[in-house]
């Protein structure tokens, strides 16, 4: 079952993160959500200019005793809004049409963190298969050491039992990193709307350089932030036109149905908000607090962004100072307790127990040598998605 699991690995396509980032930005769903947004927002514009309908009346008036066919009249009605109000609605629309297309911008940055976020998170569980598969040849050798020393009656079987244990073991533990593989694949999949599963670049887990001068440009998060403060300011100058009075008129002519003295008249009327004031007023209030609120948020957010862009930086550092120890002599010493330990046991010197020791020490250096880098990594990715964007 490990063979075929390792098998079916290599065999699947392997890219570089940029690869995946170009996938995702060519493939992934939200973008489709985003610009059916767009077009849906395009569409409100041009109903901001939207006329009620037109009426056609039929009435008949002046009807008296001397005259009880009264005057039969046909016209048409209309009425409309403050001219204000349609700029004003116009204005709306617009703001929150350029909120769905700054969106776009914001799928770009999320997209690419979480992209490189799986990728790296992949790239780092192939390196501990790489590890595993050198460790399960160790301590496959060591099995073999300890059972021609216990059939040659050099040690006792419980060295044997050991040996064999630990392989055991190792080799359990390589197998549920192949599983956590095989997620971590799923889980880029899904980023890249793919079915297909990718792999990292067969070569080590590399280390992301830290380019700490932030963007000139506002966070695309900031930036949608901004732009709904825009989107209630705009609502503001609707619900101030809407107390306007509004405009009807009518006009009707019997020439329609042919009299010969014809009655040909029209009428205009304006209708001012006198009894509806109270609720008129407490809309615009409404939308004034609005305001408010979504400036509120924007600083909220600002203090947020650069509280986490200095935490992130933190975690840079601390995962940084470790890895100048594992780089600059931590790594070597692993490979070199890992040389000497199995030359000693091979020649007798030290039991299994002692090299399992020595094992264990140079197994945690390397393990922890990998968790750092991909902390550093991680961190590096949170980081430029707060101030690269």
């Amino acid at each position: 079952l490990l063979c075929s699991s390792v098998g079916a690995l290599s065999a699947q396509e392997r890219i570089s993160p940029n690869d995946a980032v170009n996938i995702a930005l060519d493939n992934n769903l939200q973008y489709t959500v985003n610009s059916a947004q767009v077009n849906k927002a395009v569409l409100e514009t041009k109903t901001a200019r939207e006329i009620p309908k037109t009426g056609i009346f039929v009435e008949n008036d002046d009807m008296r005793p001397s005259d009880p066919d009264g005057d039969f009249k046909i016209g048409i009605q209309q009425s409309i809004q403050w001219p204000g109000l349609y700029k004003a609605k116009r204005k709306y629309f617009e703001e929150q049409l350029k909120y769905h297309q700054l969106n776009k911008n914001m799928l770009d940055a999320v997209i690419k963190r979480e992209v490189n976020t799986a990728f790296y998170q992949l790239w780092y569980l192939q390196d501990v298969g790489k590890l595993y598969q050198k460790l399960d040849e160790y301590y496959t050798s060591m099995y073999k050491a300890a059972n021609l020393r216990f059939k040659t009656g050099e040690a006792a079987g419980l060295e044997n039992i050991a040996a064999e244990a630990r392989m055991k073991e190792l080799q359990a533990q390589r197998q549920q990193n192949l599983q956590n593989i095989a997620a971590q694949q799923q889980q880029l999949s899904l980023y890249l709307n793919s079915q297909s599963l990718y792999l990292p670049k067969d070569t080590n887990l590399e280390k992301l350089e830290l380019d700490d001068l932030p963007s000139d440009s506002l966070h695309p998060s900031l930036a949608l932030q901004r732009q709904n403060i825009e989107i209630a300011r705009a609502n503001i100058d609707v619900q101030k036109m809407q107390n306007k009075p509004d405009f009807s008129g009518r006009i009707f002519s019997q020439r329609l149905y042919g009299m010969k003295d014809p009655i040909t008249g029209f009428s205009v009327a304006v209708d001012f908000p006198i009894f509806g004031k109270t609720a008129y007023k407490a809309k615009l209030q409404s939308a004034k607090a609005e305001v408010e609120i979504q400036q509120s948020q924007l600083r909220y957010q600002q203090n947020q962004f650069a509280a986490q862009a200095r935490t992130t930086y933190t975690e840079i550092l601390k995962a940084a100072e470790m890895l100048k120890y594992y780089e600059g002599i931590g790594l070597k010493q692993a490979d070199q307790i890992f040389n000497a330990a199995m030359l000693s046991y091979k020649a007798g010197e030290i039991g299994f127990s002692e090299m399992h020791q020595f094992f264990t020490q140079a197994i945690d250096i390397r393990k922890n040598y990998l968790v750092a880098l991909n902390e550093y990594n991680l961190a590096v990715i949170q980081y430029n998605y707060y101030i690269k964007n």
